[in-house]
């Protein structure tokens, strides 16, 4: 994909689940905090999975889904805001196989594909993992105000992006971790739901 349709597909995205988080408010103040919390989460989610997939010699591009952004916003409305379908678009791969062995026996390691998969889809939520934490702890040095705001609603979404991505079902990556290793997905899966039911009642 080409550079700047690769942004131009994440801008779309960002505005799309800020607009979705901050509903039914919408006030200026509140956007820009949600702004800089799914600007984080979003972003270095997408980008981890980008990064981690390069890493491993692929190409990697971040592509916006209509139906994805739709689904945020839609279901934002309907429900008041009570919940958001955090799955915009998705990070496309493609342009690589691995061969294994010598030039007369190669031969394609699926074992070794679905590893590095799983490692691609679980590195989003462990970027949030991180944030959340990060972000929450930083919280306790700041008094209640602007910057105590912008920090709580940076962990809250990054803990929610997590525990939703990690989902074990259908194209979310949850799916793809849990079929390679449930251990895996547990070690960041449960994190990421005990958490975010944590922070959600502060």
């Amino acid at each position: 994909m080409d550079r700047s349709r690769e942004i131009v597909h994440l801008v779309a995205s960002l505005i799309v689940l800020t607009v979705a988080f901050t509903y039914p408010s919408l006030d200026p103040g509140m956007m820009i905090i949600v702004a800089f919390g799914v600007g984080t989460g979003f972003l270095l989610h997408e980008l981890a999975h980008k990064f981690t997939a390069q890493r491993y010699g692929y190409v990697a591009d971040y592509e916006a889904s209509a139906m994805g952004l739709l689904l945020a916003l839609g279901l934002s409305l309907v429900t008041g805001g009570g919940f958001v379908f955090a799955a915009p678009g998705a990070v496309m791969i493609r342009g690589r196989k691995v061969l294994y062995g010598s030039d007369e026996d190669r031969y394609w390691n699926s074992l070794q594909s679905a590893k590095e998969f799983a490692y691609i889809s679980v590195s989003g939520a462990v970027v949030n993992l991180l944030l959340a934490v990060s972000f929450f702890m930083a919280s306790f040095f700041v008094s209640h105000g602007f910057t105590y705001a912008i920090l709580m609603t940076g962990a809250r979404i990054n803990v929610f992006l997590a525990g939703f991505n990690m989902i074990p079902f259908g194209p979310l990556d949850g799916a793809k971790v849990w079929r390679y290793n449930p251990v895996m997905w547990f070690l960041i899966g449960v994190p990421s739901i005990i958490l975010f039911l944590f922070i959600s009642y502060l």
